[in-house]
């Protein structure tokens, strides 16, 4: 019977002093496709033995030197061995004493030659499938071991996950009872606080129209004294041109240059004044119209200066519309006032961004220094003495501010000599509510009390 290609080879132990003892062995087992160990004596056998594991071993008895009782004894003494089968062949008769002898010493079998190698085949045949289902089971009890300590090692993995997850569902429930007592006095602070807020609020809205009351009640009460101041010095210069040296008719002018100028910064801040405390209407702005208002409104400095202003269509955007014809007429009116030899010449475009909207307004003016680009946003900060231009010197606060209240950034990029650009974005999106609950409904200032800052 051959050996399927597919199963391992097992190692038989061939013992006999006579070469061609061996052969013949060789002869009858080689179709049974297993690997076939030569031994010609005792010693030899047993040296193989200590390399080698053996499915089966086929002893001769009467061999010169150690005889096969005497080996098949040896064998059975190492741990490795003591269950290997030996099947005993001799070629003397077989006495039942011999037989006992070697059933004693473990033999499965004891074969008288010539033996029929058929029946020598069949009993190897079978001793291989043992040999075979032996490593079988030893193997799967090895698995079986290995896996036995795994799952041990699992179980108490488990046991100790267990414990751990008990004392975590403890803890969590402490925890629990903490967060809720925390709870219960954050709510009791929230409910505090926002009674407190809610005072304030009140508090800061009455103290907003207050002050915006104030603002406008001081800007006329100070404007109607220099309206007077200003009435009474034209009229006695008109009354008493004769009695006035050149001096004096120079100082009544410097007083009423004066009163001008305190005039125009008191305009100024009233103006500053509806950016910050006046109730803002947010709604969605054509920017186009805006625009064309403004300048209809400049159409006398633009006549006056030669000016070409050149308006690019323009964007509807979501904003307050005064404040934002406001920042149109200050950018656009610096540009023509700050001008040089050469007309003014506006330019004004917008270009769509990712989520906002970026508007300019260049010019061929003057142009600035760049260590002046934070500075002339910052209130009250002028560039030039009152004699070269007019103005308070608030006029860039304001629009800083008005675009800041839309959520946007306003910058200048300028070169002395060769003009000045204006930037500033405007959100698409509506600004923060946060914004607009920042705007106290206040009594609204007529729209005829602002004037054009610069």
């Amino acid at each position: 019977m051959a050996v399927m290609e597919s199963e391992t080879r097992v190692n038989i132990l061939l013992v006999d002093d006579e070469p061609a003892n061996l052969l013949a062995l060789e002869s009858v087992l080689e179709n049974l496709g297993q690997n076939l160990v030569r031994a010609q004596s005792g010693e030899e056998a047993l040296r193989q033995l200590i390399r080698t594991d053996f499915a089966v071993i086929i002893l001769d008895v009467l061999m010169k030197g150690m005889s096969g009782f005497e080996t098949a004894g040896l064998i059975r003494q190492r741990d490795r061995s003591r269950h290997t089968p030996i099947i005993f062949l001799t070629a003397a008769g077989k006495t039942e004493t011999e037989m006992f002898h070697g059933y004693a010493l473990g033999a499965i079998d004891y074969l008288t030659k010539p033996f029929v190698p058929a029946v020598l085949r069949s009993k190897v045949s079978v001793l291989i499938d043992i040999y075979r289902k032996t490593e079988e089971v030893i193997q799967l009890n090895h698995k079986l071991s290995v896996r036995a300590e795994e799952l041990e090692t699992l179980s108490l993995n488990l046991k100790s996950e267990n414990e751990k997850r008990r004392r975590t569902e403890r803890e969590l429930s402490r925890s629990e009872e903490g967060l809720k007592d925390l709870n219960a006095s954050l709510e009791a602070r929230i409910v505090e606080r926002t009674a407190v807020i809610e005072e304030h609020s009140l508090q800061l809205t009455r103290t907003n129209a207050e002050l915006e009351q104030f603002v406008y009640s001081a800007s006329h009460d100070l404007q109607e004294p220099l309206r007077t101041m200003t009435s009474f010095l034209q009229l006695l210069e008109r009354r008493n041109p004769d009695r006035l040296d050149q001096e004096s008719k120079q100082f009544i002018q410097f007083a009423i240059k004066c009163s001008a100028n305190m005039r125009n910064l008191i305009n100024g801040l009233l103006e500053y004044s509806q950016v910050t405390l006046k109730e803002k209407k947010f709604q969605n702005v054509d920017c186009n119209l805006v625009a064309r208002r403004i300048l209809e409104q400049l159409n006398g400095s633009i006549t006056e200066s030669g000016a070409k202003v050149e308006i690019a269509s323009l964007p509807e955007v979501y904003g307050e519309s005064l404040l934002l014809g406001q920042l149109f007429q200050n950018l656009i009116g610096n540009a023509l006032k700050f001008r040089g030899e050469r007309p003014p010449r506006v330019e004004v475009g917008s270009e769509k961004r990712e989520d906002e909207w970026l508007f300019w307004v260049k010019d061929n003016g003057i142009g600035i220094e760049s260590r002046f680009f934070q500075q002339i946003f910052r209130l009250f900060q002028r560039l030039h003495n009152r004699e070269e231009y007019l103005g308070a010197g608030l006029g860039l606060a304001v629009c800083q501010k008005t675009v800041e209240l839309h959520g946007g950034k306003i910058w200048c990029e300028s070169e002395v000599g060769k003009g000045s650009c204006f930037y500033f974005t405007i959100p698409f999106l509506k600004p923060s509510s946060k914004l607009e609950d920042k705007m106290p409904n206040l009594k609204t200032i007529p729209a005829s009390h602002l004037s054009p800052a610069v």
